[in-house]
């Protein structure tokens, strides 16, 4: 016996129109209708097929995750991107969409990119791109030809070529030192990754110029501690390194969480808790939610917030209505 919707249709006595419209949206459809509806489709165990859907509206409903991983598939894990996927995902199936993950590594020594056949055929309705870093210019090349509507989460949002949602980080590091700026405070220190060449994250060079603002305005000598955050031999000195110069700040200010957790490991949170020391740092949500630990003085990342916006811009571009007020950057908040 083939169960299709005009099979439910027939067995719940309405159209298949009717049936058509449950699968949409269950709301279009009156409720002692969708009683009967839920009955046969629970009592035939039925599922629409998206595939003949996708042969009759030329929509595959499906959007493809572009995400970029900064070395092997053995060796590239970053748990903190499952935030992002769980917030495109979730708003993504509210109407019919699942988000499919197309991983594109790059070596970071020899640069050499490795795709997925996903960009050799057209296989989804629109592409969410997640950045950590460098995005080279063949990839945006690769996804340009697909022609698809595309947005990038937490990419540099000074190329007018390319759709963006970030994070209002500036807005609240400024928040967050108006707060802890006080007059016992003399000078503080910048513990985080080197900013100098073009291929890094934007984000390295935009937080350490706002904490560097913000000190000169009120006087406060800013001194930085800076490394290689790719090659482990630099890390751990700069890390001695705060260890022996930190009685000298008033304020540490570590780029992430990452880095401020390796120097515990290394000294123990004791030492952190100097009277009349302050310490601040940027933390994800999956380090929020992962760690137990005081997070005072923190500024949290909504990644879930920031995959939501994207999966509802794409589906805005798919309707015909592109939503330009989904890519104002997105507030942080302070723990």
């Amino acid at each position: 016996m083939i169960v299709s919707q005009t099979f439910i249709a027939r067995k719940a006595g309405v159209s298949q129109k009717t049936v058509s419209l449950y699968f949409k949206d269950q709301a279009l459809v009156g409720k002692e209708v969708r009683k009967r509806l839920d009955e046969v489709v629970r009592k035939y165990n039925y599922l629409p097929n998206f595939a003949a859907h996708a042969m009759k509206t030329d929509r595959f409903h499906r959007i493809g995750c572009v995400l970029l991983q900064y070395g092997s598939p053995e060796t590239s894990i970053q748990s903190q991107l499952m935030s992002y996927l769980n917030g495109a995902t979730t708003a993504l199936a509210t109407e019919g969409y699942s988000l499919v993950l197309e991983p594109v590594f790059v070596d970071p020594v020899t640069r050499v990119i490795s795709y997925t056949d996903f960009f050799s055929m057209r296989s989804a309705d629109g592409v969410i791109g997640i950045s950590g870093g460098w995005v080279p210019p063949k990839v945006d090349e690769q996804i340009a030809r697909l022609q698809l509507p595309t947005v990038w989460l937490n990419r540099n949002p000074r190329d007018p070529a390319i759709r963006s949602v970030v994070f209002d980080e500036e807005a609240a590091m400024v928040q967050l030192l108006e707060r802890l700026l006080t007059d016992t405070v003399k000078t503080l220190c910048w513990i985080g990754p080197e900013f100098n060449s073009a291929e890094v994250h934007f984000s390295r060079r935009l937080r350490y110029e706002t904490v560097r603002r913000e000190c000169d305005r009120r006087k406060i000598a800013c001194d930085q501690i800076l490394f290689d955050s790719a090659r482990e031999e630099t890390v751990i000195p700069a890390l001695q390194r705060v260890l022996q110069e930190g009685p000298n700040y008033d304020f540490l200010f570590f780029y992430n969480f990452y880095f401020l957790e390796r120097l515990m490991w290394m000294s123990g949170s004791e030492w952190l808790r100097r009277p009349n020391r302050t310490v601040a740092c940027f933390l994800s949500a999956g380090e929020y939610s992962a760690c137990k630990c005081d997070y005072s003085n923190t500024i949290l990342l909504p990644e879930n917030e920031l995959g939501r916006r994207g999966a509802e811009f794409i589906l805005s571009c798919l309707k015909g209505r592109e939503d330009a007020s989904l890519l104002a950057p997105c507030p942080c908040r302070l723990l």
